[in-house]
């Protein structure tokens, strides 16, 4: 599947975007797999502050984890968005 990062999130991967070879994931799997590998993401999924959108469907904030998603998949993690 292939994840693609927006915001800030690209400056902590230092990606665009990256290809995740499985055949299929729970999103709190796929979480806990980009927590593991870019640490500084770990805080900011526990607090549900990244934006999760997989083929287009936010799941970011349904709280969800139990939903899977499968190779194929396409996955846009958007960093959280400040404003005033």
């Amino acid at each position: 599947m292939k994840v693609l990062y927006f915001g800030d999130l690209k400056d902590t991967t230092l990606k665009r975007d990256e290809i995740i070879e499985v055949e299929s994931i729970k999103i709190g799997a796929l979480k806990n797999l980009l927590s593991e590998k870019y640490p500084p993401l770990k805080e900011s999924f526990l607090k549900d502050e990244i934006r999760i959108i997989v083929n287009g469907k936010d799941y970011s904030f349904t709280g969800r984890d139990e939903t899977l998603v499968s190779k194929g998949c396409e996955i846009a993690l958007f960093s959280p968005v400040g404003g005033g």
